[in-house]
This record gives structure tokens, C-alpha cells and sequence, in this order.
């Protein structure tokens, strides 16, 4: 086979970046971004948001269902946030097969071409609990999993807009991320599966690219390492933006050793001990542990408020909650499609 053929049928092959919340997959996906055939957008939260309403959309072979499904999914705060926003009609015409995985690649395949590129990629640290799904609907799927100290992620995550504020339900996300992991691990076919350490990424970057091309059957270009050139907006949080805009930081590892507190320590490892050894990361504590009073406690007096307080504070996530259930219950009435609260000025001053 000539690498003309290779080149066509890696075309065809879809890439899903799955890792937990702060884990390294917005600097993924950017570096995969600035390769010259790989698009990669900011993130979707389609399957997460309406992969289960589907059934309010009726059959899909009907193209005012396809429209309404399409229309509803473009209203979305997430899909504001992308720079370009999609076309409509576009997008329209990429639809081939009339079902939801058929939306959804329209919706990307679109985008890609927009932007010049032969391949689309999506990266959404929620899809990774529809890999099933995504499966099913992407048989030739390509997936490259990141995965991060827990102890830096869970730092990370707790100081992001969205996602718990308390270590011990960060712990116990970070442990749920790596269980569902392991889950697809054990069905998926290994040529089509690529895991990479975040620390590695960060202290062999080239190395690491050059790999995981190959993975994907793409030559390495250097332009990857241009990422941080990409002006294109990308709407995380203040401090991850920072990092996204400067080149690969090799220094932002085991920041856990001097931020976290040792209760925070004890929390963690207590929860993710074993999970961390089986990632090949170093347990600090010998035999920390939580009892069944303080697990109470955090989940039930120590969390919520800090979580109620972040939740105010969050007027983008206000914004785009509220939409998607104008949408929800718009499509449980049977009323037409709510007119999105979405405008592209406002996404931008979000």
C-alpha cells in the first residue's frame, strides 16, 4: 500500500481526545490543532448533552428532525465559543448519513474543511463516558488518552470554572476518569487506542508528538510546537489560557508538593492511592485514611457551599445551563426551538 492510500484511509479515521478535567487535554488537542491536516475545535459536549434527548427528535431521516437536532446543538454555549463559529448550511451538505453520529461528524468534518484541513478531532473530557456510544457510531475511531498526576490534576480542577471544589470529590473524579479508562482499554482494539503521561508530553514533547503521529499515521511536523501561535479564541479559564498561550511549560509538574496542604494529601491519596500506583505514579503516604464521618462531612457540609459560591460566580455556566434547558424543555412541550441566548458578542465577553 503507497502512502497515498495510507493518507486517504486516515482521513476516515476520526480523533476522540479522552482524559480527565485538567489533565492536559486542552494542550493536546491544541499542539494535534496545529498540525497542517488536523483540526481540532474547542470542545462540543454534544454526546453529553443530547445524546440522551434523542428520542424528542423522531426520526432523523427527516431532514426538518436533522435541522431541528442541528439547530439546537449550534444554540449551545460550547459551539458559541468556537472560532470559527460552525456554518450552517455547511454543514448541511457535509450530513451523509442520517442519524446522530451522522450530525455530529457533519458538524466536525464541516469545520475541518472550513479551517483546510483533511482530518477532524474533538476533544471533550465528558465524552470519554460515552465511548460506547462513540464506538458504536465511529468504528474506525482513533483515541488518545491523557492522563496526569492526580494530585496536580485535582489542584487544577478545583480552581477551574466549572467541576468540584473540594479534593474529595476531585479525588474521586480523577479515580472515576481512569476506572471508565480502563473499561474501553479492554475492548478496543490496541492499534486504535494511544495513551500518554502529561509529564512526559511536557519533558519530550518532540519524542512524544513524533509517536503519537505515527499512531495516527500522520507525518511530525514542527509547526505542532507553534501551538501557543494560534490566536484563535479558546475559552477556558484565565490560568489555563495563560499556559495555552506560552510554549510547552516543562516545569508544571508535582506542583502538589508545595500547594498542597497535608490534609488535602492524606484526602487525596486515601481515595486514589491504588489508582495512582497503577498509573505508575509515586504514593507520598504510607496508609492515609478518611473516616466514614469526614466523608460525610466533605460531601455534605464542606463541598456544597463552596460549590454554591463557584456556581455564582460562573455567569457563562449560568448562561449556557439555562439554554440547554430552553432546550430541554422546549423539545418536551413539543415548541419549536428557543431562540438561542447566545449571541457572538456576548460569547465573547464571557
Amino acid at each position: 500500500m503507497d502512502k497515498a492510500e495510507n493518507t486517504n484511509q486516515s482521513d476516515q479515521r476520526p480523533i476522540f481526545i479522552f482524559g480527565c478535567p485538567r489533565s492536559g487535554t486542552s494542550l493536546l488537542s491544541k499542539l494535534l490543532n496545529s498540525h497542517p491536516r488536523i483540526a481540532i475545535p474547542y470542545e462540543s459536549l454534544i454526546y453529553r448533552t443530547f445524546y440522551n434527548w434523542l428520542k424528542f427528535y423522531g426520526d432523523l431521516n427527516l431532514p426538518q428532525n436533522r435541522e431541528r437536532l442541528l439547530d439546537d446543538i449550534l444554540s449551545t454555549g460550547p459551539l458559541a465559543d468556537w472560532s470559527p463559529y460552525p456554518n450552517r448550511e455547511n454543514t448541511i451538505k457535509a450530513i451523509q448519513r442520517y442519524d446522530f453520529h451522522g450530525i455530529f461528524e457533519a458538524i466536525m468534518s464541516a469545520w475541518a474543511k472550513n479551517e483546510g484541513k483533511q482530518r477532524w478531532g474533538e476533544k471533550t473530557p465528558a465524552h470519554l463516558f460515552y465511548w460506547r456510544e462513540i464506538l458504536s457510531g465511529f468504528p474506525n475511531v482513533q483515541i488518545i488518552h491523557i492522563v496526569r498526576d492526580g494530585r496536580d490534576c485535582a489542584l487544577s480542577w478545583k480552581q477551574s470554572r466549572v467541576g468540584p471544589k473540594h479534593i474529595y470529590p476531585t479525588a474521586r473524579g480523577w479515580v472515576k476518569h481512569l476506572e471508565e479508562v480502563d473499561k474501553l482499554k479492554n475492548v478496543i482494539d490496541q492499534n486504535s487506542f494511544f495513551e500518554v503521561r502529561y509529564e512526559e508530553l511536557l519533558l519530550n514533547t518532540q519524542q512524544v508528538l513524533k509517536d503519537m503521529c505515527s499512531f495516527l499515521e500522520e507525518e511530525y511536523t514542527p509547526e505542532m510546537l507553534n501551538f501557543y501561535k494560534d490566536n484563535a479564541a479558546y475559552k477556558t479559564d484565565k490560568q489555563n489560557l495563560k499556559n495555552l498561550a506560552r510554549p510547552i511549560i516543562s516545569s508544571n509538574t508535582e506542583k502538589w508538593r508545595t500547594q498542597m496542604t497535608e490534609r488535602q494529601l492524606r484526602i487525596f491519596e486515601a481515595v486514589a492511592g491504588s489508582t495512582l500506583e497503577r498509573y505508575g505514579y509515586h504514593r507520598e503516604l504510607e496508609n492515609p485514611q478518611i473516616s466514614s464521618w469526614e466523608k460525610l462531612q466533605f460531601k455534605y457540609i464542606e463541598h456544597p457551599p463552596r460549590k454554591f459560591v463557584a456556581m455564582m460566580k460562573n455567569r457563562k455556566g449560568q448562561i449556557e445551563a439555562l439554554q440547554d434547558l430552553k432546550i430541554y424543555f422546549n423539545l418536551r412541550l413539543g415548541l419549536d426551538s428557543p431562540t438561542p441566548l447566545y449571541s457572538s458578542s456576548l460569547s465573547r465577553n464571557l
